[in-house]
């Protein structure tokens, strides 16, 4: 009698342990499938060894039909990258009146000898070019769950080399279920959440400035 007790004990604390188990996995994988993505980054050159202390950010061209999408996520990521304290970030004015002197549209990327002269007139080697590829606002139920999608470049102005890319996509919902701090419902929220996911991979992947 007790070793039949013995052995179902022990057949139970098995079932009890291989659930425990099936569980634990299920909730690994439903957090696979829906917890927030990192963005996707490739390298397809080495950056400059040296520190980089001054870089330039192009406008974003906006592959959209949302109004200004390339204006909003490019001021946004701009600010963003500012308040890193690790660069001197080319001033915007600046950036699109040399766009103006050498007849480049807001919405075109520029050629390499283009690319030559802006890297020279405002005195820097990297550069950062993208283009905004998704922006919505689609209601969900009483909130509003905007999405966005942005392509990015880290460039050699020298050469017109594409040195990082970097492929990123959000929606305000995934915050809600998986970080548990509320839904992002604006597209300039989503935008600021995803130009800081961006940088913290950049500088995780070795992108420097001037201030480690």
């Amino acid at each position: 009698m007790l070793d039949t007790l013995a052995i179902s004990g022990m057949y139970f604390r098995q079932i009890t342990t291989n659930f425990l188990l099936l569980l634990i996995g299920l909730v690994l994988l439903c957090l696979s499938a829906c917890g927030p993505k990192v963005p996707t980054l490739h390298k397809s050159a080495p950056l400059p060894e040296e520190k980089i202390c001054r870089i330039a950010v192009f406008p974003f061209v906006n592959e959209t039909d949302y109004p200004q999408a390339g204006t909003i996520f490019y001021r946004i990521f701009v600010a963003e990258l500012a308040r890193t304290g690790q660069f001197k970030v080319a001033q915007e004015g600046d950036v699109r009146e040399v766009y103006r002197h050498l007849k480049i549209l807001p919405d075109q990327q520029p050629h390499m000898e283009q690319m030559k002269i802006l890297g020279d007139r405002l005195g820097v080697r990297v550069v950062i070019t993208g283009s905004v590829v998704e922006m919505t606002e689609v209601p969900k139920a009483e909130i509003v769950n905007p999405t966005l999608a942005v392509s990015l470049k880290i460039i050699d102005s020298r050469t017109d080399q594409t040195l990082w890319s970097t492929y990123h996509r959000r929606e305000g919902e995934q915050y809600r279920k998986v970080m548990h701090f509320g839904v992002l419902n604006t597209v300039s929220g989503l935008a600021q959440q995803a130009s800081k996911e961006i940088l913290e991979l950049w500088f995780t992947e070795g992108l420097k400035g001037c201030i480690d």
